[in-house]
């Protein structure tokens, strides 16, 4: 008998394809469809039967009966920026307020060939960019070229995607391994210029030109939410040339890295001091983009001003007078960066924290995306997807229908990766030899490139109540359950509908017992908020907030020899009366900071 060939888990592949609200349990016959990165799956089909209750004199069964049939299973995953945001959606049967993918490129193929235009070289992925979006430039040495920028057109042509965005700031620049573009769809205020800072404590307002009306009528701003805001806070230093000669050095420091640059060996001495400046300028941010120090630099008129990129610590000393230096100042650890709305009008923002003293200017940009589950139950919409499983290796191809996320379980432990799993329930499967979703009537993209994290290296200080808390944590995990169930009705297979019953968010903490802090609260039978943040390399960012649960269990005991005490509590989430939701995700396409001025 020849060798057939048998299927490998690890050509197995996972497809997806938004289904539409008003047609549940339809594959949609055009669209874009998107692979989905998992661990394991077992999406497939089951069936109900029942044996014949006949009796037969020769004591068989005369019948099994197929009494109903459905779909359904996990895929299991390990996280990282937009793997699950989808799943997430589906279970709380809400919407994120911006829309994000989360698609990066990378390497020598991104760059800047016009001073509107990014280029990816090589390949149509013009499909990955929507007019109107924003996305984010990085890794270039020109500071012009990191930037937050808005897509006005996209085309493929001549083997290269062109992006041309919205002004005209750009540089020409060729890509090397360290240029970037990525999704960054959640800015909501783009480079503003017109935003003043502090003229009331802990505001940011338009000076009565209501900025913010936009956001909050699309609803992409919220009481309760977390926003980003970049464009302060950044320490700024000059190095004036004046007749350099060869030898003459000037020192660099960001506050964590050093580096010294020494005249006719790092940079070139021009023929006059404008041109030694913007040389020096060149020389400086060539160095960012490798990490050897994270400074950004522009010259004029013979003088290069030094920006700090981590905001504060730098140092700037000389060698001569020839490159005189003016050391760093302006510069706060805690102006910019994340910050909670805790009121908002059209006008004006209030945060939960202090800003600056600062006249309008900029630009400034500020950026968030938020889920919740709806507070509104005219805001809660059933979602669902077709998702085809492939066997590659031997063309076996099953897609099901009406998939809805009846929940997610998601677990950060020490020394470990951040895992977690999907609950599905759905409709028909169908089997095929050869694969539906890819078809010519498909948009076919792949899942995003983003990095997988770590509860170790990833995950930033638990916060309690808004005290960020010094007990050490060996463990985080939460489960989300929408209770879903078939509807099964006379003259169909599979299920006409699938329903949601009650919303419920439990979990679990394990910390190494140190006080009686927690176990009080547990006593006391007392309402606690928690938040964790999760950080990948690129700086992408989740805050995960569960704003109001009751502590069920806090059992401490000594579990034997040479063990430590652990406090595992187990906890339930109720509705919060502030924000009207059980769980809050705020997510942010990458914080690291722009270097365009």
């Amino acid at each position: 008998m020849a060798n057939k060939l048998l299927a490998d888990s690890n050509r197995a592949s996972l497809r997806e394809i938004i289904e539409s609200n008003n047609a549940w349990g339809e594959t949609p016959a055009a669209g874009v469809t998107r692979a989905r990165r998992f661990r394991t799956s077992s999406i497939t089909a089951s069936k109900e039967t029942v044996e014949s209750e006949e009796i037969r004199d020769d004591r068989m069964i005369s019948s099994v009966i197929e009494t109903a049939a459905m779909s359904g299973g996990e895929i299991a995953w390990e996280f990282a920026a937009g793997t699950t945001d989808l799943d997430f959606q589906r279970t709380l049967m809400g919407a994120w307020s911006r829309p994000m993918d989360w698609d990066v490129f990378r390497g020598k193929t991104v760059s800047i060939t016009a001073n509107n235009t990014v280029r990816i070289s090589g390949a149509d992925v013009a499909a990955y960019f929507t007019v109107g979006r924003r996305i984010k430039t990085s890794g270039f040495v020109n500071p012009s070229n990191n930037d937050y920028l808005q897509i006005s057109s996209v085309a493929f042509a001549g083997g290269n995607t062109d992006i041309v965005v919205t002004g005209t700031s750009l540089v020409v620049e060729a890509g090397s391994p360290n240029t970037t573009v990525a999704d960054a769809n959640d800015v909501i205020i783009l480079r503003a210029t017109t935003l003043r800072f502090g003229n009331s404590p802990n505001t940011i307002d338009g000076e009565g030109a209501n900025p913010f009306a936009a956001a909050i009528a699309a609803g992409q701003l919220k009481t309760g939410q977390r926003i980003f805001v970049e464009g302060i806070g950044y320490e700024t230093g000059t190095i004036t040339a004046n007749t350099v000669v060869a030898g003459d050095t000037v020192t660099l420091s960001d506050g964590v890295d050093t580096v010294t640059l020494e005249a006719d060996l790092d940079f070139d001495i021009g023929a006059d001091d404008t041109e030694t400046a913007t040389n020096l300028a060149a020389a400086i941010n060539a160095l960012r983009p490798t990490g050897t120090v994270a400074l950004s630099a522009t010259s004029a008129l013979g003088v290069v001003t030094v920006r700090n990129l981590l905001k504060v610590g730098g140092v700037l000393t000389e060698d001569a007078a020839t490159l005189a230096v003016v050391d760093f100042t302006g510069g706060s650890a805690t102006d910019g960066g994340f910050y909670t709305i805790v009121s908002l009008t059209d006008d004006t923002l209030v945060l939960d924290r202090a800003v600056p003293a600062i006249a309008a200017g900029g630009p400034i940009t500020i950026k968030g995306s938020m889920l919740r589950n709806p507070g509104n139950s005219a805001d809660i919409t059933p979602q669902s997807a077709s998702i085809e499983t492939g066997f590659q290796d031997v063309s076996q191809f099953f897609t099901v229908d009406g998939l809805r996320c009846g929940g997610i379980e998601m677990e950060v432990a020490a020394g470990s990766i951040v895992t977690g799993q999907s609950t599905l329930m759905g409709r028909a499967t169908k089997r095929a030899s050869t694969e539906k979703l890819t078809g010519a009537a498909y948009t076919a993209l792949e899942a995003p490139a983003t990095e997988v994290v770590s509860a170790t290296a990833n995950v930033g200080a638990l916060t309690v109540n808004g005290v960020e808390q010094a007990t050490a944590i060996n463990s985080i995990q939460f489960s989300i359950e929408g209770n879903l169930r078939n509807q099964q009705a006379i003259g169909s297979k599979f299920p006409v509908g699938i329903a949601a019953g009650r919303l419920n968010l439990t979990g679990t903490i394990e910390a190494y017992f140190a006080d009686g802090e927690m176990y009080d609260r547990f006593i006391n039978h007392e309402t606690v908020s928690l938040t964790f943040p999760i950080i990948d390399q690129d700086k992408n960012t989740y805050y995960f907030t569960i704003p109001a649960f009751k502590v069920t269990s806090d059992p401490i005991a000594p579990g034997g020899l040479d063990q430590d005490v652990m406090e595992s509590l187990e906890f339930s989430a109720f509705r919060d009366a502030t924000t009207a939701c059980m769980v809050q995700i705020d997510r942010f396409s990458s914080t690291a900071p722009i270097t365009a001025l």
